[in-house]
């Protein structure tokens, strides 16, 4: 059986299994956020705002670079001022579903934490992860933080013993090519058969790119001995470990493969 018929099989399988509407895939967000700390001035709402509209028009903008990054500032005082950053994969294929799941995100945050001088959330769409954040009179680029994390347990489980080992062996060495990138891309992923060549498994492991190598090692070894409490262990189908400044995921569907490039206003894929 080809790779890509294997992947169709294992897609109807799992959404069998969750009871899942083939038809729409619909995007459901839970509490995937962490903030802290209140503002009160205005002008600070104003300068996210515009922060927010910054991210998403870089994104947007078809004759800017893309790399899966962007940071911007916005503010002249400094207790005022805004800085913001997202993160998505940094493949180009991924951009328009990076932009779905950005302006969803974005939203998101607002919503939950609307008045917050610090907010990060993640959203997950059609395996693309996406990262928004602020902070308001606090530098946050090229600084790690650890005080924002997040699981999210896949749907389904494998039945086999096997998952924890693979996906730790698959992650540890993904973990030293996604360190050792440069200060536009810190990502890397790979794919492996398993257990009697059973299950294909996909990983990727992402750092926003400008922390350093330290940090970027640090982040993610984290996150490995997170995945692994929260979701290999259970032995999940798929599941993510998210941070401010990194990620771990693995599936055994290959999300990125010949993703949809046009999207309906609700963020789902239009299929031709």
């Amino acid at each position: 059986m080809e790779m890509k018929s294997k992947i169709s099989f294992l897609f109807i399988l799992q959404a069998i299994i969750n009871g899942a509407n083939l038809s729409t895939a619909q995007n459901l967000m839970q509490d995937r956020h962490e903030c802290r700390g209140y503002f009160k001035s205005i002008n600070v709402q104003k300068n996210r705002d515009s922060a927010f509209d910054k991210l998403i028009a870089q994104l947007k903008d078809s004759n800017s670079s893309y790399n899966g990054f962007h940071h911007t500032q916005v503010g002249d005082k400094p207790e005022e001022q805004v800085s913001a950053i997202y993160l998505c994969p940094p493949n180009a294929q991924s951009r328009p579903i990076c932009e779905c799941c950005l302006r969803h995100v974005v939203e998101y945050a607002v919503k939950k934490c609307p008045k917050q001088n610090e907010v990060v959330a993640w959203d997950l769409y059609e395996s693309v992860q996406c990262m928004v954040r602020y902070s308001v009179g606090r530098k946050i680029f090229s600084v790690l933080d650890d005080w924002a994390w997040y699981c999210h347990e896949g749907n389904g489980y494998v039945k086999t013993d096997e998952l924890e080992k693979t996906v730790d062996g698959l992650v540890s060495k993904l973990k030293e090519q996604a360190a050792e990138g440069d200060a536009l891309r810190k990502f890397a992923s790979g794919s492996v058969t398993y257990d009697r060549d059973e299950f294909p498994l996909h990983v990727a492991v992402q750092c926003t790119p400008d922390i350093s190598k330290e940090d970027c090692t640090k982040c993610l070894s984290k996150a490995i001995n997170g995945i692994r409490s929260c979701t290999t262990s259970k032995r999940y189908f798929d599941g993510s470990y998210l941070s401010a400044n990194c990620y771990v995921w693995y599936s055994h569907i290959d999300g990125l493969l010949d993703p949809p490039t046009e999207f309906n206003e609700y963020c789902n894929p239009i299929f031709y």
